[in-house]
C-alpha cells in the first residue's frame, strides 16, 4: 500500500502539480492583465490550490508515515483529513528534517496563496464590470 501511494500516486501528483504552477506562472497570471481574461484566469488559478493541496496532503500523510508510522497517520485522516499536515509539521519539527518541514509551510504557502490571488483576480474582474455596468446604463 505504502509503495502504490508514494512510489507511483504521489510522482504523478507532484509532477502535475509542477505543470498546473508553470502553467499558472508563465499563461494565467499575466493573461490576468486583460481585464476581459480576469475571470478565466483568477479561476485557473483558484482552482490550481486543489491540485497543490492534493499534493500538499499526500507530502503530509507520507510524511507522518515515515516519521512516526502508520497509526499516527490513521489518527490524522480521522482528524477529518487534514490532520495529517500538522502532523507531519510536528513529526518533522521533532525529528530534525528542516528541509521537508520548510517544503510543507511553501507548499501551505501556495494553498493558500494561490487561493487568495484567485479570488482576488477574479473579484476585479467583478467589481470592475459591476462599475462599468452602472455607469453605462
Amino acid at each position: 500500500m505504502y509503495d502504490f501511494l508514494f512510489g507511483k500516486t504521489y510522482p504523478v501528483v507532484s509532477d502535475i502539480a509542477l505543470l498546473i504552477f508553470l502553467f499558472d506562472l508563465i499563461i494565467a497570471l499575466p493573461i490576468s492583465f486583460f481585464r476581459k481574461a480576469r475571470v478565466l484566469s483568477g479561476n485557473t488559478i483558484l482552482y490550481s490550490s486543489w491540485v497543490f493541496g492534493l499534493q500538499l496532503w499526500l507530502s503530509g500523510l507520507m510524511l507522518t508515515w515515515q516519521i512516526w508510522g502508520l497509526g499516527v497517520a490513521l489518527l490524522g485522516i480521522l482528524f477529518l483529513g487534514v490532520g495529517v499536515v500538522p502532523i507531519a509539521m510536528l513529526a518533522t519539527l521533532f525529528n530534525g528534517k528542516w528541509f521537508e518541514l520548510l517544503q510543507l509551510i511553501l507548499s501551505i504557502v501556495l494553498v493558500f496563496g494561490s487561493r487568495l490571488l484567485g479570488a482576488y483576480i477574479v473579484s476585479k474582474s467583478i467589481k470592475h464590470e459591476t462599475i462599468y455596468s452602472q455607469s453605462n446604463p
